[in-house]
């Protein structure tokens, strides 16, 4: 028995019971619901009659190939798994299916459901992949489903990664068990795209041996109700909410501490650096005495004199053909006291006084001893 008869219509356990005065033909026009699961079906054909088909049982059988199902525009249930399917097609035509059981074939890449805007549901675990592959997806048809699909189903498929599914934006149920899921950032990113997520089953992956993963997965969802089929905590998950969120709070003080730290850090090197990018002048001295010593002076460089600087028996001389600054000042400017080294006894005369001196005492009157004696009688007249 490899193909559907229409005797096998005829015979099929329905909701929909045959009249009296109906023909075959008729009665299997009315049908909505079909049951041909376990009976050894290799081919899906004969099925053009069920105009009104709205679910189909198609699963424990032979069925290598998805086709004849155009006609089922009504169709809403796909059931074909545990076949020997091994690429996903025919299924253009069924704008209203809603759900589609494909587990326990021979399926590597999600395709062919561009067409599939109503599909909510699509269960695709247990594939017989060849070793070392894993289920791929493609990228037109998890756009196509990135609207409605809500459950989705692809636990034992090696699956390592599920960053691409992030489109899936009103996932609600998500079912990964025993794959090769790690990350647990990524597995973050993707939950944040999924605001209604209130299922996830993720038993037998190796992020589920990382130190406290219920706790960490917990937060990541705020929406997530049931957890490895155990119902979680509303208690316990309030408390991990509160040290979530009290500790994002620390951290980002933390960060703009050490902002402001590396900042202020950062304005004083470049500060160092600015300063100590200016050049230094060469040592200071001052003109040869009669000895022909050269004396200190804090004031003028030696070089605008001479043009050499002595450092103990040694002097360092200008490059040839450099003029020294006091033979250009004396060819310039004969009576300026700027090159008169003579250092001036009376203060006074000096073209210019010595600023560091000390100051000279205020002479104090007798009628100051309070502010009464200062303003008491008339203003003293001036003398000229």
């Amino acid at each position: 028995m490899g193909k559907i008869t229409l005797d096998m219509l005829a015979k099929s356990p329905s909701h929909t019971k045959k009249r009296r005065d109906e023909t075959v033909q008729q009665y299997v026009r009315r049908l909505t619901h079909l049951y041909f699961s376990e009976k050894n079906i290799d081919e899906i054909d004969n099925l053009h009659h069920c105009r009104n088909l709205s679910v189909l049982y198609l699963y424990d059988n032979n069925i290598a190939k998805i086709k004849n199902l155009g006609f089922a525009t009504s169709l809403t249930h796909l059931y074909l798994q545990k076949n020997e399917i091994t690429k996903i097609e025919g299924l253009d035509n069924l704008r209203r299916l809603t759900k589609l059981y494909l587990g326990s074939n021979s399926i590597t890449v999600v395709e062919g459901l561009e067409k599939l805007e109503s599909l909510r549901e699509l269960h695709i675990e247990k594939q017989n992949l060849p070793p070392g592959e894993k289920l791929l997806f493609e990228p037109r048809s998890l756009e196509a489903l990135s609207k409605s699909l809500c459950v989705l189903n692809i636990s034992e498929n090696n699956i390592d990664s599920v960053e691409e599914l992030k489109c899936l934006k009103n996932m609600t149920q998500f079912f990964t068990e025993n794959n090769c899921l790690s990350d647990m950032k990524e597995l973050s990113r993707v939950f944040a795209s999924w605001p209604s997520l209130w299922r996830l089953e993720l038993t037998g992956n190796p992020i589920c041996n990382k130190k406290k993963y219920k706790d960490r997965v917990i937060v990541m969802s705020r929406s997530l109700v049931m957890l490895d089929g155990k119902e979680i905590n509303e208690t316990a998950k309030r408390f991990l909410m509160n040290w979530k969120a009290s500790r994002d709070a620390r951290r980002k003080q933390r960060k703009q501490l050490h902002f402001l730290e590396g900042g202020a850090s950062n304005l004083i090197s470049d500060s160092s650096n600015a300063f100590s990018s200016l050049p230094s002048l060469p040592p200071i001295q001052g003109l040869p005495n009669a000895e022909g010593e050269y004396m200190i002076n804090p004031g003028v460089n030696p070089l605008l004199y001479e043009g050499v600087v002595a450092s103990g028996s040694q002097s360092l001389a200008l490059p040839r053909g450099t003029k020294p600054f006091a033979a250009i000042m004396q060819a310039r400017a004969p009576n300026s006291t700027l090159l008169n080294r003579k250092p001036a006894e009376d203060v006074s005369q000096s073209r210019f006084p010595n600023i560091f001196a000390p100051p000279r005492p205020i002479i104090s009157e007798s009628n100051w001893d309070t502010d009464s004696d200062v303003h008491s009688g008339p203003p003293v007249p001036l003398q000229t």
